[in-house]
């Protein structure tokens, strides 16, 4: 591509498709051709009405910058580079039982290096009242703040501060809530819990069960040939404890949003299941948006959902940048 101060001239592949150009550049099919026979050379010249193979195009160089602009310039959505610091907000609906979660995070982003620490939660808007949902949000602050390193890809790696949390768990936290929940249920709970925190590491399902964590650290950072790619992802249902999989299309928009943020959707539906026939079967429908320049995580937004004996269950989240 070759650029003059008026002109930018575009090569083309393939037969001129004028239709197509003048929507993507906002400009008449007539100025096109006029606009390029002003400036091409002689054997370059179009006619008005008859299709022609060109090399190239001439085209006003506003339309093509006003068009740069508005388009995603690669399919290569890559993981952000320095250091950030986020606050998001997070909402969970679990429609099935009309049951909603809202809770916020701080997140510093050092390269692959990644904290994490979580405000407390609100069920239905309310602060935690009952005893056991008490029990588990006062054991859970013993994993903050978190530090994990992730992949290329933003993928969920390893827990660096591992030993810092065991350490925090049965000093602090363990003997307190001991001593403090007593019976049966709760004896039950704290007992699953120190096996959780004393080795996080053989027990990531701690998180690959939390669907924040799910979506926060799905492996989305990756090239998108054609801005479009196939794959699967696995979500687990507290309901049916059991985790469900689906095949899903991630499609990287080519535009960026009226915010000026990318975006990635990713639309499946559940993968069959040798052993498991249903009649319904659910489906995932996740937005996720980028700011344009850093690539940092701005939102994410959607649903998934499963079937069990005909009941529908389906959980709606938000995860949006404060």
């Amino acid at each position: 591509m070759v650029s003059e101060d008026s002109f930018i001239k575009l090569k083309i592949n393939g037969l001129l498709d004028l239709e197509a150009l003048s929507k993507e550049y906002q400009i008449s099919k007539g100025e096109i051709i006029k606009f390029h026979n002003q400036y091409c050379e002689i054997g370059e010249i179009l006619p008005l009405h008859l299709p022609k193979y060109v090399p190239f195009l001439y085209l006003p160089k506003r339309n093509y910058e006003n068009r740069n602009s508005e388009f995603v310039k690669t399919s290569d959505l890559q993981y952000p580079v320095g250091i950030s610091q986020k606050k998001y907000g997070v909402v969970i609906k679990y429609l099935h039982s009309n049951t909603q979660i809202h809770f916020e995070v701080d997140v510093k982003r050092d390269g692959h290096l990644v904290e994490i620490n979580k405000g407390k939660n609100y069920i239905n808007n309310a602060e935690v009242d009952n005893i056991i949902e008490k029990l588990f949000e006062k054991a859970e602050q013993a994993i903050y703040p978190l530090k994990i390193t992730v992949d290329k890809k933003g993928g969920f790696s390893k827990i660096e501060n591992e030993n810092e949390i065991k350490e925090r768990w049965e000093k602090d936290y363990f003997p307190k809530l001991k001593e403090y929940y007593v019976g049966e249920t709760a004896e039950d709970i704290l007992k699953k819990m120190d096996l959780t925190f004393r080795n996080l590491k053989s027990r990531q399902t701690y998180f690959s069960q939390s669907i924040f964590y799910k979506l926060f650290f799905l492996p989305v950072y990756q090239s998108y040939f054609n801005y479009s790619k196939d794959g699967s992802v696995y979500f687990y249902f507290a309901h049916i404890q059991s985790d469900i999989v689906f095949n899903i299309k991630y499609t990287l928009d080519k535009k960026y949003t009226r915010g000026n943020k990318i975006a990635l959707r990713i639309v499946g539906n559940e993968a069959d299941n040798e052993w498991v026939q249903k009649e319904q079967k659910g489906s995932v429908n996740w937005l996720y948006k980028f700011h344009k320049d850093t690539h940092d995580l701005f939102s994410i937004t959607g649903s998934v959902s499963t079937f069990d004996k005909g009941k529908e269950l389906k959980t709606e989240v938000q995860i949006f940048e404060i």
